[in-house]
């Protein structure tokens, strides 16, 4: 059974304008960093840089969401948009969420709820034909 995040591999244009992001921006823990590719540490999370030379990433909503502490986000915050880093979109949800883009054009969201959190507001505000599921599978009824 899954249990949890292996890695998460990122495609980038540049590896050297990629490591720098993540190590300096996001602060992550660096791993490893070749001329094709780069690991880093978030929390217990591996994340994999690879380099590619044909990539456009704009065309689709996949990002990877980091989580941060409630009582850190908004000093993170603070820091990144201090840094120009460019926004993708607003947050819509519950909880603090800032979606910015890397380097490379990545999407990236930096996130301080938990599944639990997001699910009691999806249940008050998505669709009435949502399915929600217990831990071990079974669809119950939204109330």
């Amino acid at each position: 059974m899954i249990n949890g995040i292996n890695h998460i591999t990122i495609s980038v244009d540049n590896i050297d304008r990629a490591f720098s992001f993540y190590k300096d921006i996001l602060k992550l823990k660096p791993v490893m960093k070749s001329n094709r590719s780069a690991y880093f540490y978030a929390g217990k999370t591996w994340i994999a840089l690879d380099k590619r030379e044909r990539y456009d990433p704009s065309e689709n909503y996949a990002h990877i969401c980091f989580n941060i502490p409630k009582r850190r986000f908004k000093m993170f915050a603070e820091g990144i948009r201090e840094s120009n880093i460019k926004e993708w979109q607003q947050n819509e949800t519950e909880g603090d969420s800032l979606y910015i883009l890397d380097d490379s054009g990545n999407k990236l969201e930096i996130h301080c709820s938990t599944l639990r959190e997001r699910m009691k507001y999806g249940k008050k505000h998505y669709d009435k034909g949502t399915q929600w599921f217990s831990p071990f599978g079974q669809a119950k009824p939204v109330r």
